[in-house]
């Protein structure tokens, strides 16, 4: 039977391992596939402007159970952006930030640092400019070379722009070197209400933008900063920023659609019997905790009564060993000659101490030793009671204790402790 069972798992769990570690791949690698798929889905829905279908199509991408952390990296930054243009900041910061642990487990530096550049930008948006900088200069640690320079500038410049501090904004944006370091550059000028230089920028980034969204900007500087501005050029751009309004709205519309289907995929995660789960997980934790504070109270009880009880046992003991010791003849006190009176005078005094000795595999001659060391008298006085020499007293003391497994010169404190019998 055993050899039949041997040759059997020789044969087929190496099988059965193989087979396992097969499907495991073939799920992953159908996991990955699958991902990959929603995700091509949803950068070619958010390029048509179907936004709604495209956040659904990255859920599904992050939720596929693929293990590739660089494209689920790349999902959770095309969220964010999404979270980012429909004015989410908090939830873009969010999202960068599950995208930034993505490119990190997977060791993609560039990504990871253009991850925490994002985490920046959308602190210097919501007004935080120290966790923006510190973010900044992170990403600098992390990917100090040139790809991530005009980034890092555009943080950096939109972090002193919403923190108010406008001279600084010019020092990060000289020179200009694309569209959204010119607006900058333009705002930041506004802001300082010398109007000149202002839409003097704005004229330059007019004509060049391929960002819609910077028209409204452009507009207002226009019309409120440069006093010369051609009117015709104005109107042209007014009706064309109508037109563009139109689209920002439409597309605002779609985003806030979009944003709605990851807050409810999100409240999915905490859904009313995960929270009732949660809910009993607690009371269970409370309930447990305060049954053992109670224990340790029940305990700590015990303990002080006990502790009580030994010193009560132990007065009682002393007291009763005085008594003895203050008897004119201690002979006559115990009734030494008589060895069953004596046995029952020491039970009687001394809380069985006879019966428990005897219980020990003590005999006679154990015993009177025993009552004389706990009374603590000399050796000399030993002696005599117990018809010996001095000398031999010490070596009896060492027989009787070795049968308590103690010393000689343990025996009395031995005999003031509780007598149980031997195991």
């Amino acid at each position: 039977m055993k050899r039949t069972m041997l040759t059997f798992c020789k044969t087929y769990i190496p099988f059965l391992l193989s087979v396992g570690i097969l499907l495991l791949v073939s799920y992953t690698k159908r996991a990955n596939d699958q991902a990959r798929t929603y995700y091509e889905q949803g950068r070619a829905l958010r390029e048509q402007g179907e936004l709604t279908q495209a956040m659904e199509a990255f859920i599904k991408a992050a939720q596929s159970g693929t293990k590739d952390e660089a494209l689920l990296g790349r999902v959770c930054s095309n969220i964010a952006n999404m979270c980012r243009q429909a004015n989410e900041h908090s939830k873009a910061f969010y999202v960068y930030t599950l995208s930034a642990e993505h490119f990190a487990a997977s060791g993609d530096t560039l990504s990871y640092a253009y991850a925490l550049n994002n985490m920046a930008w959308e602190q210097a948006v919501m007004g935080h400019k120290d966790s923006a900088l510190l973010y900044i200069n992170a990403a600098i640690q992390c990917y100090p070379a040139s790809p991530l320079t005009e980034k890092v500038m555009e943080s950096r410049a939109a972090a002193c722009l919403f923190a108010n501090e406008y001279d600084s904004v010019l020092v990060y944006t000289a020179p200009p070197a694309n569209d959204y370091l010119l607006m900058l550059r333009a705002q930041a000028y506004s802001f300082l209400h010398l109007h000149d230089s202002a839409a003097y920028y704005a004229q330059i980034l007019l004509p060049r933008t391929t960002n819609l969204t910077y028209l409204d900007d452009i507009y207002y500087i226009l019309t409120h900063d440069d006093a010369t501005a051609d009117k015709e050029a104005i109107r042209l751009l007014s009706s064309e920023r109508m037109d563009v309004q139109k689209d920002i709205e439409l597309r605002h519309g779609k985003l806030t659609q979009a944003i709605q289907i990851l807050e409810q995929e999100w409240n999915r995660e905490y859904s009313p019997w995960l929270m009732i789960a949660y809910l009993c997980a607690l009371l269970i934790s409370i309930g447990l905790s305060v049954w053992a504070i109670l224990i340790h109270q029940r305990h700590c009880r015990l303990h002080h009564e006990m502790n009580q009880q030994e010193q009560t046992r132990l007065m009682t003991l002393q007291r009763n060993i005085q008594i003895v010791l203050d008897a004119q003849d201690l002979r006559k006190e115990l009734q030494w000659d008589d060895y069953a009176a004596l046995c029952a005078q020491l039970d009687k005094r001394f809380d069985g101490l006879a019966m428990h000795l005897k219980n020990r595999g003590m005999n006679e001659q154990d015993i009177r030793l025993c009552v004389l060391v706990l009374l603590g008298l000399s050796h000399k006085e030993v002696a005599d009671l117990i018809n010996c020499s001095p000398k031999s007293v010490g070596k009896l003391k060492d027989l009787t204790a070795r049968k308590l497994g103690v010393s000689g010169g343990e025996l009395a404190q031995r005999l003031r402790l509780p007598l149980t019998p031997n195991p």
